[in-house]
């Protein structure tokens, strides 16, 4: 029997797999504001492949996302930055250094914190490196955090977090 192919469906190749580059997003832009938490963070999981799959618009909205949260809801702050993890632009960097800077490092907000150096080490030393070095001599955060980002300024280090 031949292959079936949807009409209307353009996301769907003639192999019956998703094509995340041709997936509407609109409906997971809902989905990652609903006040569910389960369905939110399903949505961001999503947005996150999209990213991946070069999906501009996606990162656009998840960056949007980020700043438009309450400042200390840490889950969806840290589930937010971690679907930006293949966002690896320049305005992405700056929005993620610019948090580390905003967020006084505390027990409640280490996870968080670490949640955007994990994804920032992923991203290319030329968008990083300086901001890094930068970080590391600033007497405002701990001796312990300093450290971290010495090593992350650092591209042989390997440093995973």
């Amino acid at each position: 029997m031949g292959k079936r192919v949807l009409p209307n469906v353009p996301w769907i190749t003639a192999d019956g797999f998703l094509d995340t580059k041709k997936i509407p997003l609109e409906g997971n832009f809902r989905a990652a504001l609903d006040p569910n938490r389960d369905r939110a963070q399903d949505s961001l999981r999503f947005l996150q492949s999209a990213t991946s799959s070069g999906r501009t618009e996606a990162s656009i909205f998840l960056m949007g996302l980020l700043v438009s949260l309450r400042p200390d809801d840490w889950d969806m702050r840290s589930a937010v930055v971690d679907a930006l993890r293949y966002t690896h632009t320049e305005r992405c960097a700056v929005l993620l250094f610019s948090e580390i800077r905003r967020v006084k490092s505390t027990n409640t907000t280490r996870r968080y914190i670490n949640t955007i150096l994990d994804v920032l080490r992923l991203f290319p030393e030329d968008l990083t490196r300086d901001e890094f070095e930068a970080l590391a001599g600033d007497t405002s955060f701990s001796y312990k955090l300093r450290q971290k980002f010495r090593l992350l300024a650092d591209p042989e280090c390997g440093l995973y977090l």
